[in-house]
């Protein structure tokens, strides 16, 4: 279970010779026995104490903002743990809420409506949504917040544009896109933050292997991300007249997407003129960069086991091609080559439908794997291999 405990602390640490975050490297202007002297840029970031408060006390100043984006680092329990604080706390002041979430991607809206409903289990709402395809973090991190929102009934709003779209235009553009692929993007585009494209050419820079990339492509990707988010908000006020007037829209996203606004949050206003708040968890101070900054303490939640293979999946054909060092399905005896048939007699058919069945387990289980071992003169044969997470 995930504990809700928070502690909101500025902390300034001035080090001799490290720039802070952001700022341009200092210019060496002389040299003295008594140490180096520089020139910097930017006066050093001061931080007024007597203004640190609690998170039930900013939850109090944003509940009259119609969109409060909260950003995360995506592999945080204590991140997730905020988002489903600040959802309860708006929800118990105004039953008139819905949850953006980046997580899942628009064609499959329907299937999230089927499950807020009562229609789907989580099982095939995974499914459908190919959550583990698409987005593939441990689903352990978001299930609270998807569970209050079944039991609530609180509308849950697919943000994302599909990937494939997203990785086409990274790699030649958004003219690379065929005209049945426009229709999926948003009608307006902009691209003329150039404060947002420096900080996201700063990025680019530090990926290995950007040389051999065009950052134009990736430029436009990631505001073709950025304003499919802001349009799937839009959209959605713009579908639920019961919304428009007095509704408030919980905004779930990793922080590169809010930070400063320029991602999501500006784009949106651009669109609807609804006032909104930026809260983002574990990032470093930077002057205008959110509303308020919340530093959660480190939560372990509960995470998913593996059965610790490698796999490649091709048209349902799960084939072993590896074991990480230490692997409880090699030492069970199973072998490279072998195909994946079922997990405690389910059948699997994909990664995803591993992924699935290893949520429902614990560390400590008894799993049961059946595979398809290939002999060369024998024939084939299936083999189970019983061992524990």
């Amino acid at each position: 279970m995930i504990r809700h405990c928070f502690f909101l602390v500025f902390i300034l640490f001035f080090i001799p010779g490290l720039a802070l975050a952001g700022d341009r490297p200092a210019k060496e202007i002389a040299g003295a026995e008594s140490g180096m002297i520089v020139e910097h840029k930017d006066q050093p970031i001061a931080v007024d104490v007597s203004t640190i408060m609690s998170l039930p006390e900013v939850l109090s100043r944003v509940s009259g903002k119609r969109i409060v984006y909260v950003g995360e680092y995506h592999d945080r329990f204590s991140n997730h743990a905020v988002e489903l604080e600040v959802i309860k706390d708006l929800h118990r002041k105004n039953k008139k809420i819905a949850i953006g979430m980046e997580m899942f991607q628009r064609p499959f809206q329907k299937v999230l409506d089927e499950y807020i409903t009562g229609t789907i289990d989580e099982r095939a709402m995974l499914k459908g949504t190919e959550y583990f395809k698409r987005w593939g973090f441990d689903y352990n991190l978001y299930r609270q917040i998807m569970t209050y929102a079944r039991e609530e009934k609180i509308p849950v709003i697919a943000l994302n544009i599909r990937t494939e779209i997203i990785d086409k235009v990274s790699k030649g553009g958004i003219a690379s896109l065929s005209e049945e692929e426009k229709k999926e993007t948003p009608p307006q585009m902009d691209l003329s933050d150039e404060d947002y494209k420096r900080r996201l050419r700063e990025i680019f820079e530090h990926h290995s292997g950007f040389k051999e990339k065009n950052f134009d492509f990736f430029y436009q990707s990631q505001i073709l991300w950025d304003e499919s988010m802001s349009q799937s908000i839009d959209d959605f006020l713009k579908s639920r007249p019961d919304f428009q007037k007095d509704c408030r829209v919980v905004v779930i996203a990793g922080s590169g997407h809010l930070s400063f606004g320029s991602g999501i949050p500006k784009r949106t206003f651009r669109r609807s003129g609804l006032a909104y708040t930026i809260i983002l968890n574990d990032i470093d101070i930077e002057k205008n960069i959110a509303d308020y900054l919340i530093y959660p303490e480190p939560i372990e939640g509960v995470t998913t086991p593996k059965i610790m293979v490698a796999l490649n999946d091709v048209q349902g054909k799960l084939t072993i091609t590896d074991f990480p060092e230490g692997s409880i399905s090699e030492k069970a005896g199973m072998k490279e080559g072998d195909v994946i048939l079922s997990i405690d007699d389910v059948p699997v058919n994909s990664i995803d439908d591993i992924r699935i069945e290893l949520l429902y387990k614990k560390k400590g289980d008894l799993v049961k794997v059946k595979v398809l071992r290939k002999r060369f003169l024998l024939g084939d044969t299936e083999k189970e291999f019983d061992f524990v997470l």
